[in-house]
C-alpha cells in the first residue's frame, strides 16, 4: 500500500482527490499535497521549452512547493474550471500573490530576491490518477508573464 492510500476514503472520486489536493495547495500545505502523490509521482512543469525540461521527482518536488510557498506567502489560487474523469483531471486556474520571499531553485534556476510585487498569471494543471493517487502532475504556465510581472528585464 502506498503512502496515501491510508488517507483516502473508500470510493474517493478523481474530483474528491483533486479537490483535496487543491485545498492543500491553497493552504500552503506541501505535506498534504505530498500525501496525495503516488510512489512514482512526477511534476512536469511546462513553463519554457516543453522538451528541454525533465519532470521533477516527488523527492525534488518536496523542495519545490515549500520554496514556492515561501516566495509567495500571500497567495491566492482561483480555480476557474475543473474537468474530472476516472483517471485524469484538468484544472484551469489563476494565481495571484505577493512576492515576499526569495525565489530559489528548483522554482527558478537562479535565486531571485523578493520584489514585493503582486503578480498574477493563468495556468492549467493536468493530473494522471491511479489507485486514488496522483501519479503525474503537468502544469502549463506563462513564464514570460511571471517574469515581466516580477520586473525581470528580458
Amino acid at each position: 500500500m502506498s503512502k496515501a492510500n491510508a488517507n483516502q476514503q473508500p470510493g474517493s472520486t478523481t474530483l474528491d482527490i483533486i479537490s483535496a489536493y487543491w485545498s492543500a495547495l491553497e493552504a500552503g500545505n506541501g505535506a498534504g499535497m505530498s500525501d496525495l502523490h503516488g510512489e512514482d509521482y512526477v511534476l512536469d512543469l511546462v513553463h519554457r521549452d516543453a522538451f528541454a525540461s525533465k519532470p521533477i521527482s516527488d523527492e525534488r518536488t518536496s523542495t519545490f512547493w515549500p520554496s514556492w510557498f515561501e516566495s509567495f506567502s500571500d497567495m491566492d489560487y482561483q480555480v476557474v474550471r475543473t474537468i474530472a474523469a476516472e483517471s485524469m483531471a484538468i484544472t484551469q486556474w489563476i494565481f495571484r500573490g505577493a512576492h515576499t520571499g526569495p525565489l530559489t531553485p528548483p522554482v527558478f534556476e537562479r535565486s531571485m530576491a523578493a520584489t514585493g510585487r503582486t503578480i498574477q498569471f493563468r495556468g492549467a494543471s493536468f493530473y494522471d490518477i491511479q489507485h486514488g493517487l496522483i501519479q503525474r502532475e503537468t502544469i502549463y504556465l506563462d513564464l514570460g508573464t511571471v517574469l515581466v510581472e516580477l520586473g525581470v528585464m528580458l
